[in-house]
């Protein structure tokens, strides 16, 4: 743990960077500066992360980016495959489409895209994060617990692998099963390596780090929308029959995609992980709030042993 004069220091000047990096894209954005506005999604977002990260540290003396700077470097490489994977998706079912990028050749493109897609898993995490660190979320510490039957696992890949192939042959129809059949088909496999997932803390009745990533996810989802408005390039999206009741651009309905997104988020984060090799070489965070204490695997990419298991 950093000495409480480091940390003010550090929370100081990294939250300055941090919203600076916002106000000058987030006004180049909605003013259409230029290119600085066309590639500002990615310093917008940059700063928002820092923000929120500094947020974090001021509360609980610890956060992801001072807990390993490598690892969070390595959340952002991460994001792009992740993403990919919905933009893939989203050639069957064509919920959205982007604006204002015909003029990019197809290898600026990808790349643009790429860096843009980068931030999703940081932001995501870093919100989680930080809603993990206020009270009310201790009050899910425990409740129902999931029975931790033989067959769960292979049920619950055999669904989500079902979810997605519905998605892909009927995508007019079932398309909303994409935010929930990734969760279904991917933690399983986490769970049964070994590496954090949902099933572990369901089968804890600690539903504090799935409240965390849901809730997370959909404060992201505000900021997503509200910043891509008056964006250029923007998306919008195509959602019958839930095309309706619009908040900026999403549909009122479409926000609620926003909560299961936070924990595919997290599973597809792992699951990427544990494709690496032996991983990283994870160091154990310091100490914090109880309220995170089951929130920091998320960074981790491992569950901590409780003291009272």
């Amino acid at each position: 743990m950093m000495r409480p004069l480091e940390g003010i220091h550090r929370v100081a000047i990294q939250g300055g960077v941090g919203l600076a990096l916002v106000g000058l894209s987030w006004s180049a954005s909605w003013l259409h500066v230029g290119v600085f506005g066309e590639v500002s999604f990615f310093p917008l977002w940059l700063g928002y992360i820092l923000v929120v990260d500094a947020i974090v540290l001021r509360r609980i003396g610890s956060s992801l980016l001072t807990r390993g700077a490598w690892r969070f470097v390595g959340m952002f490489v991460a994001s792009m495959p992740l993403w990919w994977a919905f933009e893939a998706v989203n050639l069957f079912t064509e919920n959205w489409r982007y604006l204002g990028v015909d003029h990019y050749s197809s290898v600026q493109y990808t790349l643009l895209a790429s860096w843009n897609f980068s931030i999703v898993v940081p932001a995501v995490f870093e919100t989680a994060e930080l809603t993990g660190t206020f009270g009310f979320v201790d009050r899910f510490r425990d409740r129902a617990r999931l029975p931790a039957f033989r067959w769960m696992p292979l049920a619950s890949l055999t669904a989500g692998i079902a979810m997605v192939w519905s998605v892909v042959l009927w995508p007019a129809y079932t398309f909303p099963l994409i935010w929930v059949g990734m969760i279904l088909a991917l933690d399983p496999v986490n769970h049964v390596r070994g590496r954090a997932s949902i099933a572990h803390w369901l089968q804890r009745g600690d539903w504090r780090p799935i409240v965390s990533l849901a809730v997370g996810a959909l404060i992201c989802g505000w900021f997503w929308e509200m910043w891509n408005q008056w964006a250029y390039p923007k998306w919008v999206y195509n959602v019958p029959p839930f095309d309706f009741l619009h908040i900026w651009e999403m549909p009122l309905l479409g926000y609620g995609g926003y909560l299961p997104f936070g924990l595919e988020v997290f599973v597809a984060y792992q699951f990427l992980m544990g494709l690496v090799r032996g991983g990283w070489s994870w160091d154990r965070p310091g100490e914090a709030d109880s309220a995170v204490t089951l929130l920091l695997p998320i960074a981790a990419g491992r569950d901590l042993v409780d003291s009272d298991d």
